[in-house]
């Protein structure tokens, strides 16, 4: 299993691009030589129980302070790198929706710290428990949508462009994840949830989505378009998802620098307000006024009396 999973990946990242400034460029050179890695990744996974670099770490964690975050991670590294796949298959087998939603949970959540990491400021605790929100929905989303896609697209409409109808149909599903789902589900839900969790109100969290839902499709499609026909074309059916959200570790980061953060429109809702206060009148003057208004109204009707 870990072999197979192993070379499925490592041909993934071969098989279309290479990445510059998001644009998407095919290089032979890149497939050939992950090609050769995947085929020596997977030889030499075949042969050895423990990955070479695991004692180097292990001696670094017992050196380091004996707690039980220490011990229990100790523990998961003495195990070999398939035999924690094959827990994680097991357990996502099990339980297929819950292990989905926390992978994808625990790969946004490190995606956006990496993000944060590159400013100066505080680690936005809110922002990344936005993104954890976020993804586990959308996890859940797409453990719903995905066999509605695959049944409803099986390459009728693209097999005129493609000679096998595999490809048209990874193709066609690709496009209907890209050009359905992702604008009108999972922009809605991503600037709705996030900026819920980080405190926006209704009118600053719209202004967010009109500035940056156009920047950010195009980036999209540009990083998922190729992933996404990897994902349909070459991942078995059970691992497509968390295949997703390993890949969704480096969109998170874009999607985080680009428009993690909502306080850029927090503090244009605080400008808004203290303007409004600024310019309105003191308490004391409008009760002043009213009294004032009162008593005139009172003298007008003893005087009509009179």
């Amino acid at each position: 299993m870990f072999t197979m999973v192993a070379r499925r990946l490592l041909l993934a990242l071969a098989a279309c691009h290479h990445v510059s400034g998001f644009g998407i460029m095919p290089s032979h050179e890149t497939v050939n030589l992950l090609q050769q890695a995947a085929t020596h990744f997977t030889h030499q996974a075949s042969h050895h129980a423990h990955h070479e670099h695991f004692p180097t770490l292990l001696k670094f964690l017992h050196h380091s302070a004996p707690t039980p975050v220490h011990h229990d991670l100790t523990h998961v590294l003495r195990q070999a790198p398939h035999e924690l796949l094959e827990k994680y298959t097991q357990t996502l087998a099990q339980y297929p929706l819950p292990t989905k939603m926390a992978t994808g949970a625990t790969l946004a959540v490190a995606g956006d710290a990496i993000a944060q990491a590159k400013n100066d400021e505080e680690y936005d605790v809110r922002r990344a428990s936005s993104f954890g929100v976020f993804d586990m929905a959308y996890r859940a989303l797409q453990h719903a949508s995905f066999p509605l896609i695959v049944a409803s697209f099986h390459g009728q409409f693209l097999s005129s462009l493609f000679s096998n109808p595999d490809l048209a149909a990874a193709m066609e599903q690709t496009l209907a994840s890209q050009l359905g789902i992702v604008p009108f589900l999972y922009y809605p839900a991503f600037f709705a949830l996030t900026g819920a969790v980080q405190g926006l109100n209704t009118d600053a969290a719209v202004t967010r989505a009109k500035d940056n839902f156009l920047p950010l499709m195009k980036r999209n499609l540009m990083f998922w378009i190729p992933v996404q026909f990897i994902q349909f074309a070459f991942i078995q059916e059970d691992l497509q998802i968390p295949f997703l959200s390993v890949c969704g570790l480096a969109w998170t980061f874009i999607l985080s620098v680009n428009a993690g953060s909502t306080k850029s429109y927090v503090s244009e809702e605080a400008e808004v307000m203290t303007t409004i206060e600024l310019n309105a009148p003191p308490m004391y003057e409008m009760e002043t006024a009213k009294v004032e208004e009162e008593e005139v109204d009172l003298r007008v009707v003893e005087s009509v009396i009179r």
